[in-house]
Formats: structure tokens, C-alpha cells, sequence
């Protein structure tokens, strides 16, 4: 055979392509094996906001997120359990589900005059990761409320571009004492892929849009209140193989990215860390009305503080007292938004009203 430039030309380009798709990134496709799963507890970490957060919005293929530098503040343990660990009852009419795990119900505004313990919801695999209902426990009876419209959590599987576009409807109707009812809209879309940078970690990540618009009403005879409450926002979040809950996600209020939490390792920095290693903190953040503002031990007595918005702006200064490195700060006039508490002495921690 003879050999000629052209020969040589084409084995550079072949041998060249090989290397290149070589190294370049994967697209991850993930399944109901990498979603939670039952009889297995996920811990994550709330992080405070950050106050100049890298882009959240962009969509794409092999992006980059570098939130390396998130501080954590507190661990939650979410616990998902297996249909078998249910009720035989409970067996018999979520009988299609795959696990269960504790929920929420919205706050309202108002304190529930009803004896309400907990709350549970039953998930199910399929075409979708879908809520099929809910549990509530009561001092007096445990009542399974199976939902109208199934809430559709995430396309299976789940890979670059999936859509999903849904809405979910249930009811709770205990007559002469309490009607609840939940309608909701969702669209859900995996917008992109690729590396996430957190503090002491890398994962290979699809991430999810989810953006959704809700309504609650509740009528309590006995304490004869009645309101609807809307609710809205949008939902980023990060999915990696076997992690079963996302390693990153980020809620979105009044286009502020208001609730961060994170898969933390071994070695990330949580509020506790830094308080003892003498930096300011708060808690809960973000924070309601009422907030605590957290020193470490070695710091004592008086110390003004001022607060100012992202502006620069400030919103509040006065002089309060530590007791045991702890001080109340009353944050009930300040609309939300984000803002900076710093002391005399040099401290400062970023936090969020909602």
C-alpha cells in the first residue's frame, strides 16, 4: 500500500477525534435507582444565601456550577421508609407505592386548632416519580388521603431535556371541623447537564426546573376561619447518580434563590465550625420575624450592630446584649428581601427574610 499525504492526514484526524471524545464530559441519564429510596436517610445542609450567587438560571449542555464556597448552617436527615414499614391498611390503599416519607403541610398563617401530629407522602415509580397521596396523623386517628390528581415530580428516566408538564389536586374534608384543599400546577423541565462544584465535593449532574403555582384553602369550623392562599415560585435542582435526593437545590421566592440546601462532606463547614472559630451567625436563615443572632462563646456583653440591604443601605442600628455568645434580633418591620448584620467589631453574616 502507498502511503500518501492524504493517508497521513486522515489517521492525524481519526487518532485526534479519538483523544477528543475521549476526555470530553458524559451526558448523565438517570433512573429510579439514582431517586430515593426506601429504607435509606439522606442528610443534607441548609446554606446561608449566598449574597453574589454564581448563575442559576443558565441552561445548556456540560455547564459548570462553582458553589464551592457555600456556608452551611444547620443538617436535616430526610428519611424515606418502604412500603412494607406502612400500616397494613395503609399497604392495601397505597399499594402501588415504593416508599413514603415525612411532609409538611404549608403554613397558613395561623395555628392549626386541630390535634395534627404529622404527616406522610406515599411516592411511586413509573413513567414519572409521582406522589399517588398523603397521610395524616392525629392524636385520634391516622386518615390516608389519596390524591385527586397525582403530582408528578420528575420524567423517568431522567435525562437531558425531559419535560414534564402536570397538576395535582387532593382534599381533606373532616366535616363540621376541617376542610383542606391543595390544586397545583407544575412544569418540570431537565434544562441541563454537567459539574457542580460544592465545598469538599464534585458530582456529574442533570438539573432540574421546576417551576409550579399552587393554591390552599382551609376552612376550620371550629375556630370558624376561611382563607385561600396562593402560593408560587421555581425550583432548581441538582441530580447526580445514586445520591436519591438532589445534591443541591435552590427554591426561588420574589426571584430571590431564598432556601439553598447541599449533600455536605466530610469536610464542610457548617454554622456550628464557624461560630465556634469566631464568626457571626444567624439562625434560622432564611428567618421569619423573629431571628437569633448566634456569636461564638468568647464573645460577651454589648456590641451595636447595624443591618443594611444589598445596597448598602441601612435599615436598623442599635445596641444589643449577649448572653452566652446568644442575642435576639427583631427583624418583624424589614420587608423581605436579603440583608447584612455586622457588629463592631467586624463580624457579619448575610441573611434572608421571606
Amino acid at each position: 500500500m502507498k502511503v500518501t499525504l492524504y493517508h497521513v492526514a486522515a489517521w492525524t484526524c481519526a487518532v485526534l477525534l479519538a483523544f477528543s471524545t475521549s476526555g470530553a464530559a458524559a451526558q448523565p441519564t438517570l433512573t429510579s435507582a439514582d431517586l430515593p429510596q426506601g429504607g435509606q436517610t439522606y442528610v443534607r445542609t441548609t446554606a446561608v444565601p449566598p449574597l453574589f450567587p454564581a448563575d442559576i438560571e443558565s441552561s445548556g449542555e456540560n455547564l459548570t456550577w462553582d458553589f464551592s464556597d457555600l456556608l452551611g448552617t444547620a443538617e436535616t436527615e430526610t428519611e424515606y421508609f418502604p412500603i412494607s414499614a406502612a400500616s397494613l391498611t395503609t399497604q392495601f390503599i397505597f399499594s402501588s407505592a415504593d416508599h413514603f416519607t415525612a411532609f409538611e403541610l404549608p403554613e397558613l398563617g395561623f395555628e392549626n386548632p386541630l390535634p395534627f401530629s404529622g404527616a406522610t407522602t406515599y411516592h411511586e415509580f413509573g413513567s414519572a416519580y409521582r406522589i399517588i397521596g398523603l397521610g395524616i396523623t392525629t392524636d385520634i386517628f391516622d386518615l390516608p388521603v389519596i390524591y385527586e390528581d397525582e403530582e408528578e415530580l420528575l420524567p423517568l428516566p431522567l435525562t437531558y431535556g425531559a419535560t414534564l408538564d402536570g397538576s395535582s389536586a387532593f382534599s381533606i374534608d373532616l366535616p363540621e371541623l376541617l376542610f383542606y384543599e391543595t390544586e397545583q400546577t407544575i412544569s418540570v423541565a431537565v434544562d441541563a447537564w454537567g459539574t457542580l462544584l460544592l465545598p469538599g465535593a464534585s458530582f456529574e449532574c442533570l438539573r432540574v426546573r421546576r417551576d409550579f403555582a399552587a393554591l390552599d384553602s382551609v376552612n376550620v369550623a371550629a375556630a370558624d376561619i376561611g382563607l385561600s392562599v396562593p402560593r408560587e415560585g421555581t425550583v432548581y435542582e441538582w441530580y447526580a447518580a445514586g445520591e436519591g435526593m438532589p445534591v443541591l437545590s435552590v427554591q426561588v421566592f420574589a426571584d430571590l434563590p431564598a432556601i439553598w440546601q447541599f449533600k455536605p462532606s466530610a469536610s464542610t463547614p457548617n454554622g456550628v465550625t464557624e461560630e465556634i472559630s469566631g464568626q457571626l451567625g444567624i439562625y434560622p436563615n432564611p428567618c421569619a420575624p423573629q431571628a437569633t443572632v448566634i456569636l461564638s462563646a468568647d464573645v460577651h456583653g454589648t456590641r451595636d450592630v447595624t443591618v443594611r440591604d444589598t445596597e448598602g443601605k441601612m435599615v436598623f442600628s442599635t445596641t444589643i446584649e449577649f448572653n452566652e455568645g446568644r442575642a435576639e434580633l427583631s427583624t418583624g418591620a424589614w420587608p423581605s428581601g436579603l440583608y447584612i448584620a455586622a457588629l463592631d467589631n467586624g463580624q457579619q453574616v448575610r441573611f434572608m427574610i421571606r
